[in-house]
């Protein structure tokens, strides 16, 4: 098994820091696909990890609590990255380990419809939070794992795989979008058990009104073997690394992922 990257450091830091709020969070993005590996599936030679930035969804809050996230994380000096340069909020906290400049931003998010009562009870007024369309799916029955003895929460690997399907597109930057389809790629690659996850992503597909979504982002991200869709997770994988598990990554990434468009919504 790979060793640990230093910057788990960081994550851990702020599991302990919050750790009376785990049981309302989902940790999404970048993290998520490095804790299937070492902490899900066990044993995987390859564990990306392409961010440091940490970043929690949510839906709910406490029904009885005092203290938020903010107070929480302004209590225990940590630092932040404000929005604006005239004012001190709304601001992104920044978690910093030891002396050598270790740091992250770690941002909340949360659906559309989420109301203002359980974001100001959450996460407190201070806290820029990230309001982004179908975000709510990505929630959608989560699992706990154990991370160095810690239980938190992290989308279930059919549902982070879907979501990143739908969402890649409309990222505005071409390096989010390429980030987001190896995510998903990762996923269908590695995955132990791979038959189950394929099923759940195409009964996602046939359940969620996002799955025509899905389907015509495929069908125009996956043309054939030499479309952006595959270039971009070719790219994103780096050569070497794929290498030593398969020869041809472009093919193996069409394969995979337009055998989707099979599926009848």
């Amino acid at each position: 098994m790979p060793e640990k990257p230093k910057e788990l450091q960081l994550l851990l830091k702020v599991f302990d820091d919050l750790h009376d709020f785990l049981p309302y969070l989902v940790l999404v993005g970048g993290w998520v696909p490095y804790l299937y590996a070492r902490y899900l599936w066990k044993g995987i030679q390859h564990e990306p990890l392409t961010t440091v930035d940490i970043d929690f969804g949510f839906k709910e809050a406490p029904k009885h609590n005092t203290e938020t996230i903010a107070d929480c994380v302004r209590k225990k000096e940590y630092g932040e990255h404000h929005i604006s340069m005239d004012r001190s909020v709304p601001f992104i906290p920044i978690v910093s380990v030891g002396k050598g400049g270790l740091k992250a931003d770690v941002e909340f998010i949360t659906a559309l419809q989420t109301s203002k009562t359980i974001k100001e009870k959450l996460v407190g007024r201070e806290i820029k939070i990230n309001e982004i369309k179908d975000f709510e799916i990505l929630l959608e029955s989560p699992i706990e794992i154990d991370v160095e003895g810690r239980s938190i929460k992290i989308p279930k690997p059919s549902i982070f795989t879907f979501h990143k399907l739908l969402t890649f597109s409309e990222r505005e930057r071409t390096d989010k979008q390429q980030k987001d389809l190896y995510y998903a790629y990762y996923v269908l690659f590695f995955s132990p058990e791979k038959e189950k996850l394929t099923h759940e992503v195409s009964e996602h597909i046939a359940k969620f009104k996002q799955g025509r979504q899905v389907k015509r982002n495929i069908k125009t991200y996956f043309e054939d073997p030499h479309a952006k869709g595959p270039t971009w997770i070719m790219e994103g994988t780096g050569a070497s690394t794929m290498a030593m598990f398969i020869p041809d990554v472009r093919q193996d990434a069409y394969e995979r992922i337009s055998s989707f468009i099979q599926i009848q919504p």
